[in-house]
């Protein structure tokens, strides 16, 4: 699956578990991911005057608005495209080599959490 056909599919089936993902589209999903929130932080910081130079170190302080708002509007899709990836590994979990590719994608999303998004 190309880049955009699987940020498309994210968007499209943002609560769909019915179907399955591929593992290009989950790591297509979250390099659009972890690139778009780090351009929504950049904005904070260049357009709206976040000082979020010291803030990006410092855990306990919002990085900005539009971060924060972008991260909980892709943070449903992200989930989802999790759950419909385990659900195409057709062999059982342990037996897969995809099966470190859900654990680093949820650390993933975790970082991005604390991070980028608050």
């Amino acid at each position: 699956m190309e880049f955009i056909n699987a940020v498309r599919d994210g968007f499209k089936n943002y609560a769909n578990t019915k179907t399955t993902a591929s593992r290009s589209q989950l790591y297509y999903w979250f390099s659009f991911a972890l690139i778009s929130l780090i351009f929504c932080t950049l904005i904070d910081i260049f357009i709206f005057d976040s000082n979020a130079y010291s803030q990006l170190l410092e855990l306990n302080k919002p990085t900005g608005w539009i971060s924060r708002i972008w991260f909980w509007s892709i943070v449903t899709p992200s989930i989802t495209i999790i759950v419909r990836r385990i659900k195409d590994m057709s062999q059982p979990i342990w037996n897969d080599s995809s099966f470190i590719d859900i654990p680093i994608m949820i650390v993933i999303l975790l970082i991005m959490l604390l991070l980028l998004a608050y």
